[in-house]
């Protein structure tokens, strides 16, 4: 079974490094470049793992990881969070 990882990163050169990585040991990458995207593509893909940038355009990693934990479906969902 692929494990999907939803990346949400608006540093394009960031964002292609970690995805090659991880598609390159087996993860299905989804990317996302907009923090406005972000929480629908949670509920769209239903990742296994988030990667979160802290500073995004539209909604900043800290408002879309407070909304993922006050959302009983996305509560236990791992989030790691990423800044440059």
């Amino acid at each position: 079974m692929t494990r999907r990882v939803l990346l949400i990163e608006d540093e394009a050169n960031i964002a292609e490094a970690i995805r090659f990585l991880l598609a390159r040991d087996g993860y299905q990458v989804h990317l996302r470049h907009d923090g406005r995207e972000a929480l629908a593509a949670v509920a769209e893909l239903a990742p296994d793992l988030v990667i979160l940038d802290l500073m995004l355009p539209g909604l900043s990693g800290l408002e879309i990881l407070t909304s993922l934990r006050a959302d009983a479906a996305t509560l236990a969902l791992p989030v790691l969070m990423l800044t440059a």
